[in-house]
């Protein structure tokens, strides 16, 4: 027995079948290119883009991310924390090892990396996105519209008073894809392997009949979820809870067991009730994959009746995220100090009321498919809408059931990976309903209805009131993300929010030079002085180690003596009391920005080792690097 496939629509009104995957392809190219103007040309335009420059907003996350980069590009894949190059790393890395890694082959820049790596990505997704478009609607010139989740936003320009984002507690914020993708890091990787999968599978489902090819289809689809593990977390759990309550849903739609059904919910229920108890206990990573359980029932049905055929992708999802799983397993174990710190450190990151009117712009296709899939008992417009909202707002309230991790970075992912997804959903149903049917293709419509109602979601001759309501829900719908796209138009627009920093001038390649005679482990670390941007001396010394951590990503091993020297640069006092306590043995100035005489002034602690002059508007000014021996 299989489980029923809903019909796709038929193929269009005029043009040579043999001439559609062509117009498609080019179609789909044109998608690409769309979204490169979208959200590229701006930049392109401005006089002081280049590849190797990085995009400062919100570039605090973003350099450390970036470290990983530089050190991979110098050839150290180790799983160390980037900035100091000692202890342990447990954050995702996979990404940035592979772009670092591709950056040294080929002989680009790291910073070069990063943009053309973030560039290829996006342009792969929105090429996955429209050829799943042409794939279940069958009209070659709907590629185009794959752009469309780029454009979406929150409503913020009406909830925030002109402004593009909304603010939640602390530094919780609600915004479009637009705003996600802009940062080019492992989250947008994350998130673009995982609608692929999910994207794939729902192409399978609808397109491949073979047995053979489907599981094998299938099976790549949910690797593709799974590796996004070893990419970024929390991209991972989004891609997950989505496939799998999306699977779930669609066996609880077909097979119609109530006590299935019951079952689910009460388990949602459940994880409400006793999440918290399951947080104090075993912890909140514990505590998100316990947040799936609902979907449990289902899956075990899909198991127990194909066996083979539904195992095969589950293992597979395991096995492709299993590395990123262990090692974060044996960190937890272990009671490694950052992960002991990091699962307690989300506090007041959760999303109010404003989060389901942010969410309009895919509530309304979401709620419209389900209407569709209502009237023409089509399981797969039932399933997706039900497991898109149901995973959204179960991930986005974890704070509330007990996990606790950045529930609004949940929201913010699963509105990307919904977005992706509900696209060529909503093509595929406004298609069915609005399509002018082909000569004879009324009673082939009514000829598959009368053999398999419940699959082929038809109805022939077609109801003019259905007709009309659904053109009335597209226009609703368009409208809805037209408005909520004026937050797109208005981040596009904030030309001082797409600035750049320059690693390519001449006080950067004089610290840079200087940087690169530091060893690159077990030589200590390099201080620099309270003017010299320590990131940035990372990145340009090709991965020197320097005396910084970003206290969310990953630990050095004297951690807290690094944490002192760290606060005590940025207070302005460069020889710290803790610098020997933290292994600091360079220290790095700029005479341009500091006071007095480095080499008087710390005659007994620093011994001279080597200078760069750069110039400035008041004369030439010189970075030098000393040997620290207190």
């Amino acid at each position: 027995m299989t489980i029923p496939l809903p019909a796709l629509p038929a193929g269009p009104v005029s043009g040579r079948p043999l001439l559609r995957r062509p117009a498609a392809a080019v179609a789909v190219v044109g998608g690409v290119g769309l979204h490169i103007w979208l959200q590229w040309s701006y930049l392109f335009a401005q006089a002081d883009f280049a590849w190797s420059s990085f995009r400062n907003y919100f570039p605090g996350d973003q350099l450390s991310y970036m470290s990983m980069v530089t050190n991979a590009a110098d050839g150290r894949l180790a799983g160390v924390e980037p900035f100091t190059n000692s202890g342990t790393n447990t954050y995702p890395h996979l990404y940035y090892n592979v772009i670092g890694t591709l950056a040294r082959l080929v002989g680009l820049n790291p910073l070069q990396a990063w943009s053309v790596g973030g560039f290829l990505v996006q342009a792969i997704l929105i090429a996955a996105i429209g050829t799943a478009i042409y794939l279940v609607s069958r009209r070659w010139w709907l590629p185009l519209i794959a752009p469309v989740p780029f454009v979406l936003g929150t409503f913020a320009n009406a909830i925030s008073a002109g402004g593009w984002y909304t603010n939640m507690a602390s530094h919780a914020v609600l915004w479009g894809p637009f705003g996600v993708f802009y940062t080019l890091n492992g989250e947008t990787v994350a998130l673009s392997l995982g609608a692929i999968g999910i994207l794939t599978a729902l192409v399978t489902f609808l397109r491949v009949r073979s047995r053979v090819g489907s599981v094998v289809l299938y099976s790549v689809a949910a690797a593709f979820v799974g590796l996004t593990a070893n990419v970024q977390t929390y991209g991972f759990l989004a891609s997950a809870y989505l496939a799998l309550f999306a699977v779930s849903a669609y066996v609880l739609a077909t097979r119609r067991r109530v006590w299935m059904i019951a079952l689910s919910l009460a388990l949602i229920v459940l994880v409400f009730a006793v999440g918290t108890s399951i947080a104090s206990t075993f912890g909140p990573l514990a505590t998100l994959a316990f947040g799936a359980v609902p979907a449990l029932p289902a899956l075990v049905s899909l198991v127990v009746r194909f066996r083979f055929r539904a195992l095969v992708p589950l293992l597979a999802l395991a096995a492709a995220a299993s590395p990123q799983i262990i090692a974060t397993m044996l960190g937890i174990v272990s009671k490694d100090p950052f992960l002991t710190y990091r699962v307690a450190s989300s506090v007041d990151l959760g999303v109010d009321a404003r989060g389901i009117l942010g969410a309009g712009a895919l509530l309304l296709p979401l709620l419209g498919i389900l209407a569709a899939g209502i009237h023409r008992r089509n399981a797969l417009w039932i399933a997706f809408p039900v497991a898109s909202i149901a995973a959204w707002a179960l991930t986005s309230t974890n704070d509330i059931w007990g996990a606790n991790q950045e529930p609004y970075r949940f929201w913010l992912d699963t509105f990307c990976l919904v977005s992706f997804v509900t696209v060529p959903m909503a093509a595929m149903v406004g298609v069915s309903y609005l399509r002018l049917p082909r000569r004879g293709a009324v009673g082939v419509a009514a000829s598959a209805a009368a053999a398999a109602p419940a699959a082929a979601g038809l109805r022939a001759p077609r109801s003019a009131v259905s007709v009309v309501v659904a053109g009335v829900v597209v226009i609703v719908c368009i409208a809805a993300a037209g408005i909520s796209a004026v937050d797109f138009r208005t981040f596009r627009n904030l030309a001082g929010l797409h600035t750049f920093i320059d690693y390519n001038t001449p006080r950067y390649r004089a610290i840079g030079e200087l940087g690169q005679e530091v060893p690159k482990s077990g030589a200590g670390l390099v201080n620099p002085d309270a003017c010299i941007d320590v990131e940035g001396l990372k990145i340009v010394s090709d991965g020197a180690p320097v005396a910084t951590f970003n206290e969310g990503m990953a630990w050095p091993t004297d951690y807290a003596a690094v944490r002192n020297v760290n606060a005590d640069r940025v207070n302005g006092f460069q020889i710290a009391t803790g610098a020997t306590a933290a292994d600091v043995k360079w220290v790095l100035t700029d005479s341009a920005c500091t006071p007095f005489d480095w080499g008087t002034y710390y005659a007994k602690e620093l011994t001279f080792v080597d200078s760069r002059s750069y110039p400035t508007a008041a004369g030439d000014a010189t970075i030098t690097l000393w040997a620290f021996t207190p």
